[in-house]
């Protein structure tokens, strides 16, 4: 019979995990189906919930179920392990970064550049920016499908973990310093972007149209930024704060349940800052909660929050 710790891990999985996949699949059909126009950033965000919807849905369909077996490690079907843990801890993992960098960089450009390269001449920039994501994330998952080189869900832990080899050493080495150099880039740009914010709060009165156009850049950039301290909270916690006790659920709470939780609350930001894909019901909470706030009644930013060309 599964003990009181083993219950709660479940319960918190398959709790947040739902949410993660309801939350990521709906943002991911919002925005497919968006008619006009299609922003650079936007195209970011789309690509953004699919490693968001693979984690979560790994945890929603094969650890919670793993977990609340109370399987041993070696009864746990090997293979399909293998191939979960591999496109979850490995490629989107790596996509997720990737992507997070390509947002920072779009609205590092946008900022210091905007009026220096035409809109179609950008929109290819931004699918050869995707494409070179998608391909490293297989890359990175046919890496990890060698013999013994995988990420695999080890429920007797509570956690992911290598393989024990030679090539399962060497690919976290190379997924660990991927993600270093992924989140010092991104986070570089997110503070170059944010100087010139500063830099140019104290500038004289600007026409309406460009106090528009200015917020809704803050308005994504702050998205960005929150995104990205999501990814940079759960590399410290796999790196620093989970060596700081050896026990199982101090582990799991700060390497399983965090790399799901993230991945989770990814989903919830993006629907948060993007009032056009955002449910009727969720927009009148949002805007109920400014407007007490205010005390003026706020209306819908369904146009006016169209993001930055």
């Amino acid at each position: 019979m599964a003990d009181l710790f083993t219950i709660i891990a479940v319960i918190s999985m398959v709790i947040t995990s739902f949410i993660g996949v309801l939350v990521s699949v709906y943002i991911f059909l919002k925005f497919a189906r968006k008619p006009g126009e299609f922003s650079d950033f936007h195209k970011f965000c789309l690509i953004k919930t699919i490693p968001d919807i693979f984690v979560c849905g790994a945890f929603l369909f094969w650890v919670a179920p793993v977990t609340a077996l109370s399987l041993t490690y070696a009864k746990v079907p090997y293979l399909p392990n293998v191939f979960i843990g591999q496109i979850a801890s490995g490629g989107a993992y790596i996509l997720g970064a990737s992507i997070q960098m390509c947002m920072a960089a779009n609205r590092f450009f946008v900022i210091y550049f905007p009026f220096r390269q035409h809109k179609s001449k950008r929109s290819y920039v931004t699918y050869f920016a995707i494409a070179v994501c998608l391909g490293l994330a297989i890359t990175y998952t046919l890496l990890g499908l060698r013999k013994l080189c995988a990420y695999v869900y080890d429920p007797e832990i509570f956690s992911w973990r290598v393989e024990e080899s030679t090539c399962a050493d060497q690919m976290t080495t190379l997924i660990f310093w991927s993600i270093i150099v992924l989140a010092v880039t991104s986070n570089s740009f997110n503070v170059l972007t944010a100087i010139k914010f500063l830099c140019t709060q104290s500038s004289g009165m600007r026409q309406a149209d460009a106090a528009r156009r200015r917020k809704k850049r803050l308005w994504l950039f702050v998205q960005c930024v929150i995104q990205d301290c999501l990814h940079l909270t759960d590399l410290i916690n796999s790196i620093f704060i989970f060596e700081l006790s050896d026990k199982v659920w101090f582990r799991y709470i700060f390497l399983c349940y965090s790399f799901l939780a993230i991945h989770a609350a990814d989903g919830i930001v993006m629907l948060y800052f993007n009032p056009e894909v955002q449910p009727k019901w969720f927009r009148q909470i949002t805007n109920g909660r400014h407007s007490s706030r205010t005390g003026v009644v706020v209306v819908s930013s369904h146009h006016s929050m169209n993001a930055a060309k």
